[in-house]
């Protein structure tokens, strides 16, 4: 008995052992919980990780291949990330809008205007007191744009007139002075002639006398004595007036050694006086100007794409902490289209290819164009040259009703030479020096 009991002991000692053990494990737990549901999930997820990276591979290795290989025969596949193949066909007429050709690429742009100016008032700064332009307007050049608070430059315009006339009245004075001194030198030139007409004179009475004194002193018994002492007081006085002739025309020499001094002077001052005259010009002309600056005018024909600032707006072009510009104008007539052109396909371009040029807006609305230039320079971010298309309006069409200025585009690029038609083109007024270039480009192609 003693035994039986001691087994039943030991057989619930070990069985609430091992119910403890059992409840310490976690497989229960965790085969119970979510975790199941995310162990099922696991092979779709490497699954979906699996084909993402597959694609992407796929892309890589389409975009490595040369665009020509995978093309149809002719047709150059469109390339880069501004392709659009799915176009309308061109609209139908009775004269295609380029000649026939093989399409050497097709890529998106965007317009841009080839003349955009930003107007800004021209070193003054002041207060805007009047706009007199919207968004839109087509304005003239000179047209006013805009004025400003124009005290501070009045005034200083009428301090440098002021200064002006006075710089006029010095030189006056001076020129005056010059014409005085001139006279003097010619007075003082009059009056040595004189002296030296005396003297002469008296050289002329001091010989003879001279010569009479001699002959009655060589015969004294035949001259009386009489004679002899009046032939003497000839020869005193012929001598007396010989000293006063040679003393007056040294004087008169120096009379006019002064007068010419005199005139150099006054040469000098008039000079001076006259380039003073001029700064004061000068700096009238300059306060005239910023006064007329205050007056904003447009510096092109052209169209207000944007407006920068409003009335009460305070603009400075000399300050980093104001606004400078009031607006941009642009000739919205004479606009180009930027692409991007791949590197391993820009060699496939020239100035004076034709082009089909077609917008988002209106892929039905096509309009030609000529490649104009090749920019010196590529964009190594993106591996790409840009290429600027010449865009020409039609003759009829009024200029920014349709196409504007960042509108997206779809360029066609055609092995064709471009012909300016200007029964249907509206010329851009450069076309007799551009047309030569292209065709030299197109030749040496």
């Amino acid at each position: 008995m003693a035994t039986t009991t001691e087994s039943r002991l030991n057989a619930s000692v070990n069985g609430d052992l091992v119910n403890r053990v059992q409840a310490l494990r976690l497989d229960n737990q965790l085969a119970a919980g979510p975790a199941r549901n995310s162990g099922s999930l696991l092979p779709w997820i490497l699954c979906a990780l699996l084909a993402i990276t597959w694609v992407g591979v796929g892309v890589r290795w389409y975009k490595s291949v040369p665009q020509s290989a995978l093309a149809p025969t002719g047709q150059p596949a469109p390339s880069g990330s501004g392709l659009a193949p799915n176009l309308p066909p061109p609209s139908s007429g009775s004269q295609p809008i380029v000649a026939q050709g093989e399409m050497v690429i097709q890529l998106k742009g965007i317009v841009i205007p080839s003349l955009q100016v930003t107007v800004s008032p021209r070193d003054v700064g002041a207060e805007i007191t009047n706009i007199y332009f919207s968004e839109g307007k087509r304005v003239k050049e000179g047209e006013i744009l805009a004025t400003l608070v124009d005290h501070q430059y009045a005034n200083r315009l009428k301090t440098e007139e002021a200064a002006v006339k006075a710089a006029e009245a010095i030189k006056a004075r001076a020129v005056a002075a010059e014409v005085a001194a001139v006279a003097r030198v010619a007075k003082a030139k009059a009056a040595l002639s004189a002296a030296e007409a005396r003297l002469t004179r008296a050289l002329k009475i001091k010989d003879r006398a001279d010569k009479d004194y001699e002959a009655a002193k060589m015969n004294p018994s035949v001259v009386p004595a009489q004679e002899y002492r009046r032939y003497e007081a000839d020869k005193l006085v012929a001598d007396a007036d010989k000293l006063a002739a040679d003393a007056d025309v040294r004087a008169a020499q120096r009379e006019v050694e002064a007068a010419e001094a005199d005139v150099i002077t006054a040469k000098a001052n008039v000079a001076s006086a006259t380039e003073d005259l001029n700064a004061a010009i000068a700096r009238r002309d300059e306060a005239r100007r910023l006064v007329e600056n205050c007056t904003v005018r447009a510096p092109i024909d052209g169209t207000i794409l944007t407006k920068s600032a409003d009335k009460g707006a305070l603009v400075s072009p000399m300050s980093f902490n104001v606004a400078a510009g009031i607006c941009t104008i642009a000739d919205l007539a004479k606009l180009e289209v930027e692409i991007d052109v791949p590197e391993r396909q820009i060699t496939r371009l020239k100035p004076g290819q034709a082009c089909v040029l077609q917008a988002d807006a209106d892929p039905t609305r096509e309009y030609r164009g000529v490649v104009d230039r090749i920019m010196p320079i590529a964009d190594d971010t993106k591996n790409v040259v840009k290429v600027r298309i010449r865009v020409y309006l039609k003759k009829d069409e009024e200029q920014g009703t349709f196409l504007k200025p960042k509108m997206g585009i779809t360029a066609t690029v055609y092995e064709t030479r471009f012909q300016f038609d200007p029964q249907r083109d509206f010329p851009w007024g450069d076309e007799a020096e551009r047309q030569p270039l292209w065709d030299a480009a197109w030749t040496k192609k």
